[in-house]
């Protein structure tokens, strides 16, 4: 029952428009009821609007998000029905609001009954059918017809953990003997020498060597960066917006006599990378600073992974598809340009920028770059040898896949000789 409270208390800035953010002590359960409810949301609404016979007011948030828990708890925990319904009635008493007893109870009784036709019903809906909202349904049937669907039907699983093998420390066959010795299973993946997929999640502090920087938590799809920088000693480079450090200790591990430069505007994600850095026993530079601001050197290669909307990682994010809206990617394409054209400044004649993002929009990606190669004569886009995803005539588009790596794309791009 304490879950369901604390899960509300999570929902809450969410549903008022700011991110959801666990503290340590946040129970497994409480974890995977927040995420449920986000992943579901459209369809919960659905759900618990057409079993209200009146609408309540906003004060009553708390049983509003209640509501959600409970409807999704007898749709996907493990557990028999009855059970959520009994826990969920009983946090109206913890929640100081026992006249909702009996009101949380007949929805909860009435969505047993009637989960079948309502169920049937709610594919009637873009939103519902889908869980996710009408504008970013539609901007995905737009900018991809033959794999919205897919897209979105990854968006709703729960995301898998890579690792990366620190191969500076130990190979990765040796690293995945020590997962089994402890009845962790994993496999290899053969485009990415230092990938382990686990077969499920597990928390970090249960593998071993994490805190002795054997390994680290990154994607597939954000572990194809680093080599595709293609530094080499003695290289300037500059990770431009760095937090938390992935990429920055990644392309250590693959080349160490560099001269790297870590930055990021914001102090407390400095620190994590400060932190990852110790944690893997590496060092770079370390900047706080807005690289729109920036004014310095000049680099060989930039690594650009630029703020985006994210949506090639709703699943580790459910909050997303409520936070984000149309408006929201205009403004962050804008941003990103920007940002193209600031380390267009700094990268010498011959240098490259990895251009790179966590969404699946075009008007992130691709669209974005081609605009920058139209106004800047002297970029060229360079092929990728990646076998994933699909190729476009600039950069590489992956999209989110079950059981397998984020949506991402890539993009590679030299300064050539001229004015």
């Amino acid at each position: 029952m304490r879950e369901y409270k604390d899960a509300i208390f999570h929902l809450m800035p969410v549903i008022r428009g700011n991110m959801m953010k666990f503290s340590e002590g946040t129970s497994p359960l409480c974890k995977q009821i927040c995420f449920g409810v986000l992943r579901y949301y459209f369809e919960l609404i659905f759900f618990r609007n057409c079993l209200l016979q009146k609408k309540l007011p906003s004060k009553h948030l708390d049983i509003n998000l209640l509501l959600l828990c409970g409807i999704y708890s007898i749709c996907h925990l493990k557990r028999p029905a009855h059970a959520s319904v009994d826990a969920v009635v009983e946090t109206t008493v913890r929640m100081n609001k026992s006249w909702a007893k009996g009101l949380v109870n007949a929805v909860m009784r009435n969505f047993q009954r009637q989960r079948s036709s309502l169920e049937e019903a709610a594919k009637g809906f873009p939103e519902t059918r889908f869980n996710h909202p009408d504008w970013l349904i539609d901007s995905l049937k737009e900018s991809w017809p033959k794999n919205a669907e897919e897209i979105m039907v990854a968006n709703n699983q729960v995301a898998p953990m890579t690792l990366r093998v620190n191969k500076q420390k130990i190979t990765v066959s040796q690293y995945m003997c020590k997962l089994r010795d402890q009845g962790i299973a994993c496999i290899g993946l053969s485009d990415l020498p230092q990938a382990v997929r686990l077969t499920s999640p597990a928390p970090v502090e249960s593998l071993p060597g994490f805190h002795d920087g054997l390994i680290s938590i990154q994607d597939e799809a954000s572990q194809l960066v680093a080599p595709l920088v293609n530094a080499r000693p003695g290289h300037k480079v500059l990770d431009a917006c760095a937090a938390p450090g992935g990429k920055t200790c990644h392309l250590l591990e693959l080349q160490p006599d560099i001269d790297l430069t870590a930055m990021d505007r914001d102090g407390y994600r400095l620190e994590q990378i400060r932190s990852n850095l110790q944690r893997l026993r590496l060092s770079c530079k370390l900047m706080k600073e807005d690289f729109l601001s920036h004014s310095g050197s000049h680099f060989d290669r930039i690594i650009l992974d630029a703020p985006c909307s994210a949506t090639g990682v709703i699943r580790r994010h459910p909050d997303i598809k409520l936070l984000r809206s149309k408006r929201d990617i205009e403004e962050l394409s804008s941003v990103q340009i920007d940002l193209l054209r600031s380390a267009w400044q700094y990268l010498v004649c011959g240098g490259e920028i990895i251009y790179s993002t966590c969404s699946v929009l075009p008007h992130e990606n691709e669209y974005l770059l081609k605009k920058f190669i139209d106004e800047e004569r002297r970029a060229i886009p360079l092929p990728l040898k990646i076998t994933r995803g699909i190729r476009m005539k600039i950069g590489h588009q992956l999209f989110p896949q079950i059981n397998g790596h984020d949506g991402f794309y890539i993009a590679r791009i030299r300064k050539g000789e001229g004015e």
